[in-house]
């Protein structure tokens, strides 16, 4: 089932960030540091276009999808941008992944959403976007100053 997140998720939601951040692509790169991940999720879950979305498991959350519907910066369109998506390894057979990002495009057009944009961190993730009809328009580079 997917369902938008609450209060009570918060926790949930600081553990599989932190997951993700250690054992995926940008591990090494963004630092995993839990407070700020649930002042992150607070604040996105009270922002007017925030959603954080979770499948849920027999009462368990397994993955989420988070994002804000927002003006674009440059063109003042609404817009909705990614800001994590994540399903644990071990139930990403099955199609979570998939459902989280229908349901989210879904939500954010209801959300007045024009286009969704996401980042992807490795090319595979950025082939399963091109499979749904995104187009690449930038990438992102980082480095220790």
């Amino acid at each position: 089932m997917i369902r938008e997140a609450v209060q009570e998720d918060v926790s949930r939601i600081v553990e599989m960030g932190s997951r993700s951040l250690r054992e995926g692509p940008y591990s090494g790169m963004i630092a995993d540091v839990p407070a700020q991940s649930q002042r992150l999720a607070e604040q996105v879950m009270s922002a007017p276009g925030g959603t954080i979305l979770l499948s849920d498991e027999d009462g368990s959350a397994t993955g989420l999808i988070a994002f804000i519907v927002c003006a674009h910066p440059f063109s003042g369109e609404t817009v909705a941008t990614e800001l994590m998506w994540y399903v644990e390894p071990e139930h990403r057979p099955g199609g979570i992944g998939m459902r989280l990002l229908w349901e989210a495009e879904k939500l954010a057009k209801e959300k007045g959403a024009l286009k969704m944009q996401f980042t992807a961190p490795t090319s595979q993730i950025g082939d399963i976007y091109r499979r749904f009809g995104y187009r690449k328009i930038e990438e992102t580079f980082l480095k220790e100053l």
